[in-house]
């Protein structure tokens, strides 16, 4: 961990969005062609620029442990702290240098730098990447050249906070005249503050040449301006992507981001386009034969009466409303490091559990579907797993899957392809798109093959009868907000045997329940902001409604899976505290186990389910 002293404000950088062109320039291009060397060697062609760098170079290399976190090297840590100093006069800063250079149109200028931004980019892939709201501000009115719908690229690294009240303090915006804050829906963060110089507040850094699109300006006060911003996918690559030099890591028991090379940014593409439904293939699909059966003994039912449903998508246990599980879970799936191994997964997202305990992982960051048999020590995949890309045979980070037992298929959410599409279970090498051009996270289907599809772009969710080839707006679509008729940002979708439907809120930070043809929702979790108490959630993601109405939601920001009775005020955490890393998937099995995709750890929990 490079060790930081007295945190000091960053206002500099997180202000400094003024300086941006906001115009179309050159791609950053070039500088993976040079070695990989250490950072004393990386800056030696700027010592015209900067005559004291290397003084600082030796300052950063000092406060650096020689094993840093997040697996990067020293040189890498401390290239990043490098970036993070800084010194009198600040036109002489490193950080606002290279700033400058980047926001240029000459990117000839930016030859000599080749050698560090490639030690600091190969740094920053390292890092775990956050996706999540940041915010940025500066003390001016720049509304008029934000206009909504506008699609603007911010050329220079962008170093912004996590949390709204920071830019409050007078540091920052402080609370009179002009003032614009950003709220950036970003997927690319990288948060540095283990490598920073200064560490008392966390700062995401937004690596350079990210594109955006204006989804709302608004004025909310006198001289206060706010500026929703939501990073999407450029049709070119604006920012050459770093090829990583492998160096010794040290391992971790649960696999954590450390040893995660993460070398691209997930694509979003945010327009919301008429979507459509393709045809359902007439071909018939084989039965799937399972050859790989483990011999070891499947976990046992505590349960007096297991309701094991044959004919439906998900089963719905019976589970006694005083039920415990184990405090720890058993890795049933992953657990070995991040990466792409057959024993390993890489940011897990929805999960879906077979009546014979056979899980299927949506495992994002791998772009494939994984079938882990109950006792096994790798999984197998059975669709994508082709890299990324859009190719019959290909996915682009799925987040959800379930079984469609009639036609023995997979129904995957194929999220970053703006596509649902359907993969034959045995056998299947390619699958087939049945709905497209639709932001989907969360799919269900009901006990009559209706699928439900979480489109969070346009914050709503769709019910698709694919029989009768139609769709319908089943909750939401009254734009975002936060009133009983709106969803924002909603991603996972549960459908209970009553066809009322489920849905993690995400940005409103609670689960909304919507009842057959209901035109508003029902608050049925959380719903009191974001938070850790008992009676709130902070970014809620897979959830679970069993037969007594009682949900079960995968707080993902709190680390926590949570309990909340039918008509409670409040929930209760049924398991996570140091045993769970920003859970995103969940699912029971018929005798009421509960089975976790602990994405920060990438692996798949299950917690025994006890009297």
């Amino acid at each position: 961990m490079a060790t930081g002293g007295e945190a000091q404000a960053h206002r500099s950088r997180v202000s400094d969005v003024d300086q941006e062109p906001l115009k179309m320039l050159l791609p950053i291009r070039g500088y993976d062609s040079v070695p990989l060397v250490a950072l004393e060697k990386a800056v030696e062609p700027l010592a015209s620029l900067l005559p004291d760098i290397q003084d600082y170079v030796y300052v950063a290399k000092q406060r650096c442990d020689e094993e840093p976190a997040d697996g990067l090297s020293q040189d890498e840590s401390a290239a990043i702290m490098l970036y993070s100093m800084e010194w009198a006069p600040r036109d002489k800063c490193l950080y606002y240098v290279l700033n400058i250079i980047l926001r240029s149109e000459d990117r000839r200028k930016l030859e000599p730098w080749f050698p560090y931004l490639k030690l600091f980019l190969s740094g920053l892939t390292r890092l775990p990447t956050i996706r999540r709201f940041v915010y940025r501000g500066v003390k001016l009115d720049l509304s008029k050249h934000y206009k909504k719908g506008k699609l603007i690229v911010w050329w220079a690294f962008s170093s912004c906070t996590s949390t709204v009240e920071v830019l409050q303090h007078e540091d920052f915006l402080g609370q009179t005249g002009a003032r614009t804050m950003f709220t950036i829906e970003c997927d690319s963060g990288k948060d540095i503050s283990q490598h920073s110089y200064f560490q008392s507040e966390e700062e995401i850094l937004l690596p350079p040449a990210r594109q955006f699109e204006v989804v709302a300006s608004l004025q909310m006060g006198p001289g206060v301006h706010v500026i929703q911003l939501k990073e999407v996918k450029p049709p070119i690559v604006l920012l050459q992507p770093v090829s990583l030099t492998p160096h010794s890591y040290n391992s971790t028991p649960e696999g954590t981001k450390k040893d995660k090379p993460n070398t691209g940014i997930d694509d979003v593409k945010i327009k919301v386009e008429q979507m459509k439904i393709v045809p359902e293939s007439t071909a018939t699909t084989p039965k799937k034969t399972n050859t790989s059966k483990s011999t070891q003994p499947k976990p046992v039912s505590l349960l007096l009466n297991p309701t094991p449903q044959p004919t439906k998508s998900v089963c719905v246990p019976n589970i006694p409303a005083n039920a415990r599980w184990t405090e720890k879970g058993i890795t049933v799936a992953g657990g070995n490091g991040s990466g792409n191994a057959l024993n390993q997964l890489n940011g897990p997202s929805g999960i879906f559990v077979d009546n014979d305990q056979v899980i299927y992982v949506a495992d994002t960051d791998n772009h494939r579907i994984v079938e882990w048999e109950v006792g096994a020590t790798s999984g197998q995949v059975i669709a994508g797993g082709n890299g990324k890309g859009n190719r019959a045979d290909q996915l682009n980070s799925p987040y959800d899957v379930l079984v469609d037992k009639e036609t023995d298929s997979l129904i995957i959410s194929d999220t970053l392809n703006r596509r649902v599409v359907r993969w034959p279970r045995a056998n299947g090498t390619i699958g087939e798109t049945i709905i497209e051009n639709i932001s989907c996270v969360g799919v269900a289907m009901d006990d009559h093959r209706s699928l439900y599809i979480s489109d969070w772009v346009a914050h709503l969710v769709r019910q698709y009868n694919m029989s009768k080839k139609t769709e319908t707006v089943v909750a939401g679509g009254n734009r975002d907000g936060d009133h009983i008729n709106q969803l924002n940002t909603n991603t996972y979708v549960f459908v209970d045997l009553d066809t009322s439907i489920y849905v993690s809120d995400k940005d409103n930070h609670r689960v909304v329940k919507w009842t057959k043809g209901a035109q508003v929702g029902i608050i049925v979790a959380g719903g009191q902001g974001k938070g850790n108490a008992l009676t709130q959630l902070s970014n809620p993601h897979a959830l679970f409604a069993d037969k007594s109405g009682t949900v079960y939601v995968a707080d993902y920001c709190n680390s926590r899976v949570m309990r909340w009775v039918k008509g409670a005020a409040s929930g209760d955490m049924i398991v996570g505290g140091t045993h769970l890393s920003t859970p995103r998937g969940l699912s029971f099995d018929q005798h009421g186990n509960l089975y976790v995709a602990d994405w920060g750890n990438n692996r798949v929990q299950r917690f025994s389910i006890q009297k």
